[in-house]
């Protein structure tokens, strides 16, 4: 899958795309390094000059509706057509097909795919709709920015009609994560890829202050006085390569309120499934989706959760319903029920006291594991702000006692040499005890004359040595 679906590329025109350049380079990504791979080149043209002609929408990414009863195709400006003055419930109905594909941006971008905005409009405007009894999300993307997440999700969560997600191929990270608000999720094949929940950042730029270039020229940065702590993670990370503080101001709260809402939306996430890692869909089966089935089976399932009945075939004017296996499985409580499938007609599934008080301790004993590992996730986000803190105070007193050994290190090489606090403290002995030992200089004043005509030559002659002294004289 490319990572941008552009138009062609203009000849011999250096005009940069600054609006498009500007809303993605720097910011916090929430995408598969398949697609970042792709995409890094494309935005080192544009910086370079390259510029991407205005291109028009591919057909793949357009909505449509799908007839609920004919399965007949029509497009959404065709559907408004269908609507009545008085605002009646018009026959037939319709499903709504939203495709996200490509790379996700909160904005719409020039090359032809639209932003998560404009989706989120499209969302909206066909829920409003009366015709429309749920919606299909196409999903294809690996994801993108995380600020476009917000933008589709808020929308997705205002939807008062029933929505499915069918994967078609991938969807991965950002794309998950907006995915994870669907009622339900199917994927289309075995190998579809699925997860990367986590929340990355790429940075390149040249140090405040850079070595010369060919021409001598050198680069710098100056900040104001006041603004410290301005670009401080940036600075950081490209001065010093010290990527804690981007960690711990904008990656890290972005990427727990990820995993926060992904387990919220989905509850039997694993912890090991919230850690990055991107899954074949036949691996996550009941945890990150629900099931694995073709475009069909995602219709059929909008058709059931609306309740949407077509016409059932009788005879003798009584009404056949056959029992058989349902498209739709799950899993878990399949293992509550301890049943290998669950069985049902078009009425629905139907369970008996002793089931329904399965069920219902199984989701007893989910909400107090849910809850248990919520407070884990706390314990383990306030652990590793902890850490990170410990960690920036072990390398800044690493700093400082470098900066203390510089001084000894400059009084000699054999000094400088040693490679431990003990080892330079014993060159310092070996160094001293090698030189005579000085009286330190110093200034000890004007010292006063004694006239001898002064003393006291009694007291001087009763002292006892000196009586000794004439004593043997």
């Amino acid at each position: 899958m490319s990572s941008l679906q552009c138009g062609k590329l203009a000849e011999n025109r250096h005009v940069m795309n600054y609006a498009f350049l500007k809303d993605i380079i720097g910011s916090p990504w929430q995408i598969d390094v398949q697609t970042l791979n792709g995409l890094l080149p494309i935005l080192r043209g544009m910086v370079n000059g390259l510029n991407v002609e205005k291109g028009t929408e591919p057909s793949n990414h357009l909505p449509y509706a799908l007839s609920a009863s004919s399965r007949e195709v029509v497009s959404m400006s065709q559907l408004e057509t269908l609507t009545t003055e008085d605002g009646s419930d018009p026959s037939p109905k319709f499903i709504h097909v939203l495709p996200i594909r490509s790379v996700l941006t909160k904005h719409d971008q020039d090359c032809g795919p639209v932003g998560t905005r404009t989706l989120a409009s499209r969302l909206s405007l066909a829920d409003s709709n009366d015709n429309i009894i749920g919606h299909i999300l196409v999903v294809e993307s690996g994801g993108g920015q995380a600020i476009a997440v917000a933008e589709l999700t808020e929308a997705m969560q205002r939807c008062t009609k029933p929505m499915v997600v069918w994967i078609d191929g991938v969807a991965a990270s950002a794309a998950y994560y907006i995915s994870s608000y669907a009622r339900e999720i199917i994927a289309s094949r075995d190998m579809d890829l699925v997860g990367c929940i986590g929340t990355m950042l790429v940075w390149e730029g040249r140090k405040s202050i850079s070595e010369e270039n060919k021409d001598g020229e050198i680069q710098v940065t100056i900040y104001a006085d006041g603004s410290e702590q301005k670009n401080a993670e940036y600075d950081a990370a490209i001065n010093e390569f010290n990527f804690l503080p981007a960690k711990e101001r904008m990656l890290n709260p972005l990427n727990a309120k990820f995993q926060s809402d992904v387990l919220y939306n989905r509850q039997s996430a694993t912890e090991e499934q919230l850690m990055g890692r991107t899954f074949f869909a036949s691996e996550v089966v009941g945890t990150l989706i629900d099931s694995i089935g073709n475009f069909d089976s995602a219709v059929e399932r909008i058709l059931a959760l609306a309740s949407f009945k077509t016409d059932t075939p009788k005879e003798n004017n009584q009404t056949i319903i056959n029992t058989t296996t349902m498209v739709k499985q799950f899993l878990h409580l399949n293992q509550v029920l301890n049943v290998p499938s669950l069985e049902g007609s078009e009425e629905g599934v139907f369970l008996n006291q002793e089931q329904l008080e399965s069920i219902n301790q199984g989701l007893e004993a989910n909400q107090q594991l849910a809850s248990e590992r919520h407070s884990a996730f706390q314990e383990r986000d306030t652990a590793n702000t902890a850490l990170a803190t410990l960690q920036q105070q072990v390398t800044d007193a690493q700093a400082t006692a470098g900066a203390a050994y510089e001084h000894f290190n400059a009084i000699d090489p054999s000094v400088a040499t040693a490679q431990t606090p003990e080892a330079k403290a014993q060159a310092i002995r070996t160094l001293l005890a090698a030189k005579p030992a000085a009286p330190p200089v110093q200034s000890i004043g004007k010292v006063e004359e004694i006239l001898a005509d002064d003393a006291d030559w009694d007291t001087i002659n009763s002292l006892a040595h000196n009586k000794q002294v004439d004593s043997n004289s």
